[in-house]
């Protein structure tokens, strides 16, 4: 039998051999707390009160157009897509991140008519800017809009935008095609008032420079429409319709009313009229439901 002391000596090594191979097996518990401890004063940076959350992975779409206005108050901005007419309100926040020509800004870069480019994302139930890329000045693409001016000396072109109604200034050199319709046209169609379809890019380090101008309408021209109508706005005497010739949409207006107009139209009715542009808008001469293309 072993003596008292050694019994005693054995059991006092063993309890410090176990106190010191212990900790090593409880490692990954440790580093667990480590992790729980770096999320926690993560999440102690944020302000619950002050501080909004932060958005939803949600995908991401980007959005090309006109400002028609812009909401400092409600944080809203109103966006025209690039060839529509319909407006998107988009709604920005402190999250939101604005660009001027690339180079970062504020919202208060912001102007009504300038041409934008907004990451756009469902927040709840609201598009929500994600980014907003501000441009200032046109440098390449294309457009539609009517002749304000054309200067022959120096080749400036001022057309009011159809999307914004804002004047823009393009440049004409001794390149750029102009055409009415298939045919070859000069300078001297560019009137004011004149409707036109324009592709412009970057020439020599200016932008802005047409390449080519399509004469779509000049003051006193006579035009046939033949379509299905899509909007009627009686006290602006006026509807619109899908002409079936191009495949575009136009919006006529009438000097009056007749009665068999009244009684029988409607939204989804053919229509064929016959129309002169006054420089402003389409007027009918002529309306007849009776000679639409019938489907």
């Amino acid at each position: 039998m072993l003596p008292l002391h050694r019994i005693l000596t054995f059991l006092l090594f063993s309890g410090f051999l176990h106190a010191q191979t212990a900790p090593a097996t409880n490692q990954p518990a440790s580093e667990n707390q480590s992790d729980k401890r770096a999320t926690a004063i993560s999440n102690e940076s944020r302000d619950p009160l002050l501080d909004l959350p932060t958005l939803p992975r949600n995908r991401v779409t980007l959005l090309g157009g006109l400002v028609t206005n812009m909401d400092a108050i409600t944080n809203r901005i109103s966006v025209r897509p690039f060839g529509a007419k319909r407006k998107i309100t988009v709604n920005f926040d402190v999250r939101t991140h604005f660009y001027l020509e690339g180079q970062p800004a504020t919202e208060r870069a912001l102007r009504d008519g300038q041409r934008v480019y907004v990451d756009t994302m469902l927040n709840g139930d609201k598009v929500f800017a994600k980014s907003v890329w501000i441009q200032t000045s046109a440098t390449a693409g294309s457009g539609r809009g009517q002749v304000v001016s054309y200067d022959r000396g120096s080749g400036v072109l001022t057309l009011r935008d159809e999307l914004s109604a804002m004047p823009e200034t393009f440049h004409l050199t001794p390149a750029t095609i102009i055409k009415n319709g298939t045919q070859t046209s000069s300078v001297s169609d560019l009137e004011p008032g004149s409707l036109v379809a324009l592709t412009f890019g970057v020439q020599d380090g200016m932008s802005g420079v047409v390449q080519e101008v399509t004469l779509l309408a000049r003051p006193g021209a006579e035009f046939t429409f033949s379509g299905k109508v899509t909007f009627i706005d009686l006290s602006k005497k006026m509807i619109a319709l899908d002409n079936e010739t191009d495949n575009k949409n136009y919006e006529v207006y009438f000097e009056s009313l007749p009665a068999t107009m009244l009684q029988n139209l409607r939204e989804g009715s053919q229509v064929a009229i016959s129309a002169v542009f006054n420089g402003t808008h389409y007027v009918a001469r002529k309306f007849d439901m009776a000679q639409a293309h019938q489907p």
